[in-house]
C-alpha cells in the first residue's frame, strides 16, 4: 500500500530530519533524538491511499465514541496512533467552512464545546452533511484542504488534524440509517457508517 506524508505535516518531518543531519557529525545523542522524532512524525502524519467504501463512509480514522440516531450524528475519537487525515463522507459541494478558535481540552471531555474547531458543510444528494472537527489536548491545529465552492468526491481528503482529536459527522436523519455502533473502529473513506434509505436521494 502506497503511503505519503500529509500536507500540513511535511514541514515537521523535514525539520526533524534536517536536525538529525546537522547534528550527526557532532552530537550523536542529539542526532538519534532528531531521527527518532522524524520517524515518529512520519508515522503520525502518514497519509495512506484508501479503497473507497460503500454507502456513506467514515470521515475519520478512530473509534466511535457516540451515536445519536435522532440527530444523525456519529462522533469519532482519533487517538495518536490513528491516521489524522479526514475524508468526505459523500460527494458534494462545500457550502461553508468555519474555523472557531478556542481551548484545547481533551477531545473526549465534556468541555470540548469551547475547543478550537473547524466545521465543513457539504451539500450532497441527500441534503446537507456537516463535519465538525474539534482539536484536543495535543491537536493544536486543524489544516483544511478544502475551500467554499469546491466540489468533493466521496472519500476525498478534507483536512489534517495534527496529533489526534474528535470528528463529528451530522447526516440528515430522515434520509439515512446509521450502521455503526459505539466502540467500533473506523477507517476514513473506507468504513461505511450509514446507508441511504430508499427514495431519499434528492
Amino acid at each position: 500500500m502506497e503511503v505519503s506524508i500529509a500536507r500540513g505535516g511535511r514541514a515537521f518531518v523535514a525539520l526533524s530530519t534536517i536536525g538529525a543531519v546537522v547534528t550527526l557529525p557532532f552530537l550523536l545523542y542529539a542526532c538519534a533524538a532528531f531521527l527518532g522524532l522524524a520517524l515518529f512524525l512520519v508515522f503520525v502524519f502518514r497519509d495512506p491511499n484508501r479503497r473507497v467504501g460503500d454507502g456513506i463512509v467514515a470521515a475519520a480514522d478512530g473509534t466511535v465514541r457516540e451515536i445519536d440516531r435522532e440527530r444523525g450524528m456519529v462522533s469519532t475519537y482519533l487517538a495518536l496512533r490513528n491516521v489524522h487525515v479526514t475524508r468526505a463522507p459523500l460527494a458534494g459541494k462545500v457550502e461553508k467552512t468555519v474555523r472557531s478558535p478556542g481551548k484545547h481540552s481533551p477531545a473526549f471531555s465534556k468541555n470540548t464545546a469551547r475547543n478550537e474547531r473547524v466545521e465543513i458543510s457539504v451539500k450532497t444528494a441527500i441534503g446537507e452533511i456537516r463535519i465538525i472537527q474539534t482539536a484536543g489536548a495535543l491537536a493544536r491545529r486543524i489544516v483544511p484542504y478544502v475551500v467554499e465552492g469546491q466540489e468533493l468526491t466521496k472519500a476525498e481528503r478534507m483536512s489534517l488534524i495534527r496529533f489526534g482529536s474528535r470528528v463529528d459527522v451530522y447526516l440528515p436523519p430522515a434520509s439515512v440509517k446509521i450502521v455503526v455502533e459505539a466502540g467500533q473502529k473506523l477507517n476514513a473513506g473506507t468504513t461505511c457508517i450509514a446507508e441511504v434509505l430508499d427514495g431519499k436521494m434528492e
